[in-house]
């Protein structure tokens, strides 16, 4: 197994690239898709909060991410949401115009037999015994295995551990495109361990803190159609880029979005293109980093 443990994402990031680029990325052509590839590789983040990154090329892209972050709290499936955001969302999409692959759905929106969600199962397993083995996320799913599914779920499971009372993270993917997957996937996953963070601390681990984050997969690729970017990428500096903090919920422990994405929804939603509105619902959220980062990255091209 390769593996790059580094204190923040943008040092991970910058070295996993320059293999793939260089002796170590082999060739690789699954459905006929020229890639290069690292097989078993482990990106360990000691800082999570550091999982966001800056490059003159290309860096985190924001917007998207507020997007996504957005899509995946409020538990929705939709393409009509995301694909104002991404288009390629609708190559992929379901009959029923839902993906597979939105995360939040899978972890927030659907329960099982037994009335839990993903998440609400992760979080009562910690809260019943703070050294419990069994905080497991699943994403992938046996209802997914068809030949016709157009959308087949990259990450297998996620998991917590607490171990010298800080919380850990640890995600495996089958599959993780470096340009267009890695670092939306960091980002979200990251947000979501600072926010199960949150929860623990509130109910019962009040001096709580925040551990490392894995992230295991099986492919690590590039595809052809990004070779020459990711190149111009490697001749420019990789500068760590703070994750923005959560202070107010996204998400309750029930696994139902907060009244203020609610709210940010409803924005979405209207399509509100008011300045004078915008500047004032971002004074709203001014006290909050995450929502004002949510908010700013979606309305900014309204902004005079």
């Amino acid at each position: 197994m390769k593996v790059y443990s580094k204190e923040t994402f943008a040092e991970a990031y910058q070295a996993v690239l320059a293999d793939l680029m260089g002796p170590e990325g082999h060739e690789s052509n699954p459905r006929s898709s020229s890639t290069k590839e690292i097989v078993d590789v482990c990106i360990e983040i000691q800082n999570p909060m550091l999982s966001l990154y800056k490059n003159k090329i290309r860096s985190s892209q924001s917007k998207y991410i507020a997007a996504e972050f957005m899509w995946y709290f409020l538990g929705r499936n939709d393409v009509k949401f995301i694909s104002r955001y991404a288009k390629f969302w609708e190559t992929i999409q379901n009959p029923d115009g839902t993906v597979n692959s939105s995360y939040g759905n899978l972890l927030f929106n659907t329960r099982n037999e037994h009335g839990f969600t993903q998440y609400e199962w992760a979080l009562k397993s910690l809260l019943k015994d703070k050294d419990s083995r069994q905080a497991v996320l699943h994403f992938n799913l046996p209802c997914h295995q068809s030949l016709t599914n157009k959308d087949f779920v990259c990450t297998m499971y996620a998991s917590f551990l607490i171990r010298n009372n800080k919380l850990r993270m640890s995600v495996k993917m089958r599959s993780n495109d470096v340009v267009l997957g890695l670092p939306t996937d960091i980002a979200f996953f990251t947000a979501l361990q600072q926010q199960t963070l949150l929860h623990l601390k509130e109910v019962a681990y009040p001096d709580l803190e925040l551990g490392s984050y894995s992230h295991i997969v099986d492919s690590m690729h590039i595809y052809s159609r990004d070779f020459e970017k990711v190149d111009s990428m490697l001749q420019h500096e990789f500068i760590p880029f703070q994750l923005p903090t959560i202070k107010k919920h996204l998400i309750n422990a029930a696994s139902m979005p907060s009244p203020y994405l609610k709210e940010i929804e409803e924005d979405i939603e209207n399509n509100l293109e008011d300045p004078y509105k915008i500047s004032n619902r971002l004074s709203y959220f001014k006290e909050d980093d995450m929502l004002s980062f949510i908010y700013y990255n979606l309305f900014k091209n309204h902004l005079v």
